[in-house]
């Protein structure tokens, strides 16, 4: 019985294996919600030296790994408080007034005053959060709860006042 067309078949598909799970890069597949964040900051150690390792065996799918890495943002630690707030932590007494005039309402002006008052960027992009209408605030606390509820991984939820 001869074993060698099995071991070098076997080494073949072990390769081929591990070339398609090192070219996918290391990041991107432990990390997917870091897909998107902003480029910059410190590295995370632990991507780096899984990216390291597949530089190390194989060349081309090691650069590979670095290049989706460093392009979809997923080799860097995410920034302080970078992410979606969970809507439980979200309460009426944290509310904060804001006056705008009507025709000051608009996306960009809103999202420039929500930026200075919490201190970091703010998008209000089409599909990622949810807005709603309330007759008087007392009814918040039920809303976010019932936002909550709807969907546990649902994005913040933003109520508009009349």
């Amino acid at each position: 019985m001869s074993y060698r067309p099995f071991s070098r078949r076997f080494i073949a598909l072990a390769l081929a294996a591990s070339i398609a799970l090192l070219s996918t890069s290391c990041g991107t597949i432990l990390y997917p919600e870091r897909r998107g964040q902003p480029p910059g900051g410190p590295l995370d150690p632990g991507v780096v030296i899984l990216d390291a390792l597949g530089l190390l065996f194989f060349v081309i799918p090691g650069v590979a790994a670095f290049i989706i890495d460093f392009s979809n943002g997923t080799i860097y630690l995410p920034p302080p408080g970078y992410g979606a707030v969970p809507c439980q932590t979200l309460r009426r007494q944290d509310l904060v007034p804001v006056k705008l005039a009507k025709q000051d309402m608009t996306r960009e002006n809103i999202e420039k005053v929500v930026s200075e008052h919490v201190g970091r960027p703010v998008s209000l992009d089409d599909g990622r959060y949810r807005a709603g209408k309330l007759d008087n605030l007392e009814e918040f606390d039920e809303r976010v709860e019932s936002a909550v509820q709807e969907n546990a991984e649902s994005r913040p939820a933003a109520i508009r006042f009349p």
